[in-house]
């Protein structure tokens, strides 16, 4: 009985944490980021170290201009996730807007060296090529931290298309071979269904 309380009361918690993660990137992406830092802050709560909660508040705070709070998150997010384009990149921009250019660019030449959007890439090619110039007037600066932002942004808004326009190419389709015992199924490679109908080609297939 004890034991079984116990795991009700681990699965309430772990539903609690998931929701507030997901309403915190809900939040973050429709740019509502004090929403979001409360619902990350929570997760974090329920689930102290979690690593994508900690990006998550990271670039809330940087987003609200909590510079220094989001170089701290972002530095503990780091730890458990180098290889995170988003942590090095929001991290970047973080010491930038500080104007510690040598911890910017290091963290931008990290960021330069993972798979990213060559868009990106070209990007921050530039920035370093700048920066290695010399001191940045403040001008420059923001030109930089925007320019970074917002080609970051356009790589988003593609990715989220691309997964959209999959998605919308794929339905839910309840096929059972004892309904439909003559419907091809040797084709769709389901014969045991339900499962979920994707376009390939000229035709459909169940995976």
């Amino acid at each position: 009985m004890a034991r079984a309380w116990t795991l009700l009361v681990v699965t309430i918690l772990c539903a609690g944490c998931a929701t507030a993660y997901s309403e915190g990137q809900y939040a973050l992406q429709k740019g509502r980021y004090v929403e979001a830092e409360g619902y990350f802050t929570q997760a974090l709560a329920a689930e102290p170290g979690r690593p994508d909660a900690l990006v998550g508040l990271g670039i809330a705070q940087y987003k609200q201009g909590e510079i220094d709070k989001a170089s701290d998150t972002l530095e503990k997010a780091l730890q458990v996730r180098p290889n995170e384009p988003s942590v090095r990149l929001y991290l970047g921009l973080a010491y930038l807007r500080n104007e510690d250019t040598l911890q910017a660019e290091e963290q931008l030449t990290a960021l330069r060296s993972l798979d990213i959007d060559p868009r990106i890439g070209r990007q921050i090619d530039r920035a370093l090529e700048v920066m290695k110039q010399g001191p940045l007037s403040g001008t420059v600066r923001e030109f930089l931290i925007g320019s970074l932002e917002t080609e970051a942004q356009l790589s988003r808004d593609a990715r989220d298309a691309l997964l959209q326009a999959q998605r919308a190419q794929a339905f839910y389709y309840p096929y059972y071979p004892y309904m439909y015992p003559y419907f091809g199924y040797p084709y769709l490679g389901a014969p045991f269904g339900p499962c979920l109908l994707v376009r390939r080609g000229v035709g459909w297939r169940c995976i």
